[in-house]
């Protein structure tokens, strides 16, 4: 006898190579069978997905979460399992001084898993810019930070900002490299500068090409799509050819939208070149999460009005950000034996517009991808959809 059945729908799990109706058994919050057609008297409770998307628990990678922690982070459930996601990531919004604030009075609270990326800057983003000298990072208190809480910390985050790039210049690379093979934990770079800084193109240019030479596999350059300086995709589609390289050698492109590190049209030129991202974190903080960015499947809804599918989209949300964090043993997955991490989904068809990174700017999808329920490790937990309705279109 399950615990729980879900019944009628469709099952995509990349992480398998499945795409097919299938029924799923539940008991001690794990994941026990897989049949085409379970009969329900075998189960206590039925959850019916008829019309509807399975997928593993949805992962967030680059969401800022430390609520009470640094102005304007969002706390956890709002943007996970409220939304369709089990286990999201903070991209840095604390250091090694405050990382112990943000360990003890807000991941405790949550029913999201919750990992982190330590920022380089020793408060992390509590002040921006956040790195503007030398005495702003620490690299002893930042490994042994990192040493005592490898359950929940899973990589370096630096952002290359014009202040980082005018004030520290090409070292700080260098060494946020040692430091993140010294923890051997992955580094996750920013690009693209900040709003009102002003800095060269030549400093940029040499900053961007050493940094695209350092990256290597399972490095992460987050905001891959962004329209600002400091990008590795121009307005007019060229791109560096450090920039290749490091994809050669399986450097993980994030492409989190944020409020303007996205452009559609960035996007649509770099899917045109086959640069398909890896993940697709949201960026989202308590300035974005009202409109433009909402939640996980929004941001995942822009992709579909981009070009790609379905399926390659809940990779990049599963099994792909499971991979970076070290974790596909335990989550990005519906293998038998995995935690009953679940993410139940509608797609919603109309006409629909959203946002661009780039202000004023907006694009049409046809496609809106609703949670409608989580499963986390078998609990059932209702969804509050996040988006915005005005006149028939969604932004």
């Amino acid at each position: 006898m399950y615990e729980l059945l879900i019944k009628g729908r469709i099952v995509i799990d990349p992480a398998q190579r499945i795409h097919d109706q299938r029924d799923i058994g539940v008991s001690q919050g794990k994941i026990v069978a897989w049949a085409d057609d379970i009969p329900q008297s075998q189960a206590k409770r039925v959850i019916h997905a008829m019309g509807k998307i399975v997928t593993p628990g949805l992962i967030d990678l680059h969401a800022h979460v430390a609520n009470g922690i640094i102005n304007g982070a969002t706390s956890p459930d709002e943007i996970g399992v409220l939304t369709g996601v089990t286990t999201a990531c903070d991209a840095g919004s604390t250091g090694y001084a405050n990382f112990n604030g943000f360990k003890r009075f807000v991941i405790p609270k949550t029913r999201t898993d919750i990992f982190c990326f330590l920022h380089m800057c020793s408060v992390g983003e509590a002040v921006l810019p956040e790195i503007w000298n030398w005495q702003n990072i620490d690299p002893v208190a930042m490994l042994k930070t990192i040493e005592e809480n490898r359950d929940l910390i899973r990589g370096i985050k630096l952002r290359a900002t014009g202040a980082l790039m005018q004030n520290l210049g090409v070292e700080v690379i260098r060494v946020a490299k040692k430091l993140s093979s010294e923890a051997k934990l992955p580094l996750m770079v920013h690009i693209g500068i900040d709003a009102g800084e002003t800095v060269s193109k030549d400093i940029i240019n040499v900053f961007m090409r050493e940094l695209l030479v350092l990256l290597e596999w399972g490095d992460i350059l987050t905001h891959v799509f962004t329209p600002k300086p400091g990008g590795v995709i121009s307005p007019d589609g060229s791109v560096l050819p450090e920039f290749k390289e490091a994809r050669q050698r399986g450097v993980v492109l994030d492409a989190a939208p944020g409020r303007y590190n996205w452009s559609f049209e960035i996007a649509r030129k770099g899917l045109e070149m086959n640069i398909l991202p890896t993940t697709i974190g949201t960026d989202l903080f308590l300035t974005n999460i009202n409109g433009p960015v909402f939640s996980l499947p929004v941001a995942m809804s822009r992709f579909l009005a981009v070009g790609l599918t379905l399926d390659q989209l809940i990779e990049m949300t599963t099994v792909n950000p499971a991979r970076v964090l070290g974790e596909k043993h335990r989550r990005g997955s519906l293998e038998i034996g995995m935690p009953a991490d679940v993410s139940v989904l509608e797609v919603v068809e109309g006409d629909f517009l959203f946002a661009d990174g780039i202000a004023g700017k907006t694009f049409k999808g046809s496609h809106l991808l609703v949670p409608k329920l989580t499963l986390k490790s078998g609990t059932k937990i209702q969804t509050q959809p996040r988006f915005k309705q005005a006149e028939g279109a969604y932004a």
